[in-house]
């Protein structure tokens, strides 16, 4: 580019050009000094070392425009940068905003790696962590990144440039130098003194986008700890080259009121307090910072301090520093790539992370917010919207693409919130799911979906209301036992919802008494269930078409113990006595399968629990001719949910806070089987999929 003459030069301009004149004349001379000469690693390809060279002229170059500077200090505590500023000894620091940053990924998650150089030069280049970029720091002899850098991911290239004086960090670069997108590169390899000269010149000259790393504290303070003299010289020497280069920008900016200058000051991973690089996660190893010429809207923790206690994860992180580059230089392109949020933005999105449930072809989004959280959320797939949700969400669940073969979906998540985002590539394997019997349609008599109030009966076989109509209603909740999960599916029977008189619960009314009809033989009841973690002794009633205050009352129920845990029973009474099955243990708040078949034929009574941790549990008792009998209980024709059938055992047991969920509840005139059954718990498909 070629500027015209101007018809006079104001006294400013004057002053700038004959500084740059001396300060091109002396680099020119020192010629980057010692180390200029030192050759890259072998594993650079593209690249020939060069000794950095810096051309002399009467001005800047290429005025005007958004352009950005990342200098990074390898060694640089958040500690010691505090106090430099404190100090007030040099110019740049004192118009900088200073903030503590996260490195070393989120503890905990696939996102963890080693609070090393090598893994944390990666996250600041590409804007994501280990799980993404494949650096974790252990076992790494050629390293490669498997993420792209922010300059492969720019929509528009910029004018780049980078100056680095440690080789690893520019072997991260190889793609981006092999096809063009960085012009100049020097080669600085272990001299700070080059990478300040090279970065003057890349100012001079204007470059939109410019990289400088050096590393004289790390050294200093791995030979001599944080407390040296060597460490507190590195330091002065490395700040007093960033006035250098600060210096040169505010004179380009008396140039050109237009130019306008992103600064980032900051080092991708911490030390430990001896002045050491362990690798581990602990909050002073986990600290960076960044210091900014900006207003930066999300940037939180601004001069705050970092001890043992503080959350990490609600600092900003290096990971946010590359799509704030972008932003600011308004190149960033679509769909959005990176882990880290854009500071500049009101809301900012991190810590998004996601999970796959083993019983679940699913992928399960979690993220946190901070700033502005007025705003819808958007989650997108691929770059494709999948859902809007409502202001403040922090969780969403994705079903995985249906597919008749397994497969490894490699999958691409944003949440966005205004001008914030997040993105994060999972990778999860997708298993096709057994396929529900067909025959369960056969013998269907009574079904309940949950997914609407009042009630219906699909199969027209009943009714279910609240034992009275002065009880409040029960919940409608999620059908997460499903897959894919529905929004609404279930119903919370909550055990304080009460009348006057202390009735509570559902009863479920048959138009047709299975249980005491001789016409039918067979007969089985299956349904969803999940409970908190308040199983008691004196047993809570599931569901009963008797009074429950003792098992040996005539009629069926399904108590709720908490024997090993929460354990349920299958109980039939005749009067005198019982006929019980026990040892069916479910998890709590944990969706389970449970059903019961009766067979009066065969005088047995089979109970089957499928529960997602404990595993399938089967079991069975003789049924005595009296106790089948009596299984119609009070003969009402009725059943109690999340009560006996009179509407008042918990009253009677003084106890209002027993909470159960049901999901898909079906009856049926004749025995299922156990692969029927299994069929329902292991493909989470509603009845409803096998209804013509």
């Amino acid at each position: 580019m070629t500027f015209s003459p101007r018809p006079s030069k104001s006294p400013a301009l004057q002053r700038m050009q004959q500084a740059g004149i001396s300060l091109s004349l002396a680099l020119l001379l020192s010629a980057c000094g010692s180390g200029s000469n030192g050759s890259d690693s072998p594993g650079t390809p593209g690249v020939d070392p060069e000794n950095p060279t810096v051309e002399p002229g009467d001005k800047p170059q290429a005025l005007g425009g958004k352009k950005a500077l990342i200098v990074t200090i390898d060694g640089l505590s958040y500690e010691a940068l505090l106090q430099a500023r404190q100090a007030g000894q040099h110019p740049a620091l004192k118009s900088l905003t200073i903030a503590p940053a996260q490195t070393g990924g989120y503890v905990g998650t696939p996102s963890e790696q080693r609070t090393l150089p090598l893994p944390g030069w990666a996250s600041l280049i590409t804007g994501v962590w280990a799980d993404q970029h494949g650096l974790r720091g252990v076992g790494t002899n050629s390293p490669e990144l498997n993420a792209p850098t922010l300059l492969a991911l720019a929509s528009t290239p910029p004018q780049a440039a980078m100056a680095l004086s440690t080789a690893d960090y520019r072997t991260l670069w190889s793609q981006d130098l092999q096809e063009g997108r960085i012009i100049e590169a020097a080669n600085c390899t272990d001299s700070d003194s080059c990478v300040s000269e090279q970065t003057q010149k890349y100012l001079q000259e204007g470059k939109s986008l410019i990289l400088a790393q050096i590393q004289a504290p790390a050294r200093a303070a791995t030979q001599g700890g944080l407390g040296s003299p060597a460490y507190q010289q590195a330091v002065q020497e490395s700040l007093v080259a960033l006035d250098k280069l600060l210096a040169i920008i505010e004179q380009r900016k008396q140039a050109d009121a237009s130019e306008d200058w992103l600064l980032i000051l900051t080092t991708s991973y911490g030390l430990d307090e001896f002045g050491g690089t362990t690798g581990s996660q602990f909050n002073r190893n986990k600290t960076s910072f960044i210091a900014t010429n900006k207003t930066l809207a999300s940037l939180p923790a601004i001069d705050g301090q970092v001890t043992s206690s503080t959350d990490m994860n609600t600092l900003a992180a290096v990971i946010d520093i590359a799509p704030t580059v972008l932003s600011h230089l308004a190149i960033q392109s679509e769909p959005y790539r990176f882990r880290g949020s854009s500071l500049q933005a009101d809301s900012r999105v991190h810590n998004l992370a996601f999970s796959k449930p083993a019983d679940k072809n699913m992928v399960d989004l979690s993220w946190a917010l901070q700033g502005e959280t007025s705003q819808e959320i958007q989650v997108m797939r691929d770059g494709k919207l999948i859902a809007t949700l409502p202001a403040g969400s922090t969780q969403y669940s994705d079903p995985l693409p249906a597919s008749e073969t397994a497969q490894t979906y490699s999958l691409y998540y944003s949440v966005q919130v205004g001008q914030a985002a997040s993105t994060l590539k999972a990778e999860v394997g997708y298993q096709p799911p057994p396929k529900l019997a067909d025959t369960l349609k056969n013998g269907l008599r009574s079904y309940y979906t949950f997914s609407a109030q009042p009630f219906t009966d699909s199969k027209g076989g009943s009714s279910l209301q609240t034992a009275t109509p002065a009880i409040p209603a029960g919940q409608l909740i999620a059908g997460d036992f499903l897959d894919p999960s529905t929004p609404k599916g279930g119903l919370r029977i909550v055990g304080s919802n009460a009348d006057s008189n202390g009735n509570r619960g559902y009863r479920l009314s048959m138009s047709r008494d299975l249980f005491s009809l001789a016409s039918v033989q067979q007969m089985t009841i299956g349904f969803w269930l999940r409970t908190p973690n308040n199983c008691q002794g004196y047993g809570a009633s599931i569901m009963a078409n008797k009074n429950y205050d003792s098992g040996n009352n005539p009629g069926f129920a399904l108590g709720l113990f908490n024997a090993n845990g929460c354990d349920i029973r299958f109980n039939t009474g005749y009067g005198g006595g019982r006929n019980e099955s026990q040892g069916y243990n479910i998890t709590p708040d944990e969706w389970a399968y449970v059903a019961v078949v009766i067979d009066k034929a065969e005088g047995k009574m089979l109970g089957h629990v499928f529960d997602p941790k404990k595993g399938a549990q089967f079991g069975s008792v003789a049924l005595e001719a009296r106790t089948l009998q009596a299984l119609g209980g009070t003969g009402t024709g009725e059943l109690g949910l999340n009560e006996d059938v009179t509407g008042q055992y918990y009253k009677r047991w003084g106890r209002s806070d027993i909470n159960m969920d049901f999901g898909e509840l079906a009856m049926w005139d004749r025995a299922l089987s156990t692969d029927e059954l299994t069929s329902i718990f292991e493909s989470r498909q509603p009845l409803s999929s096998l209804q013509p």
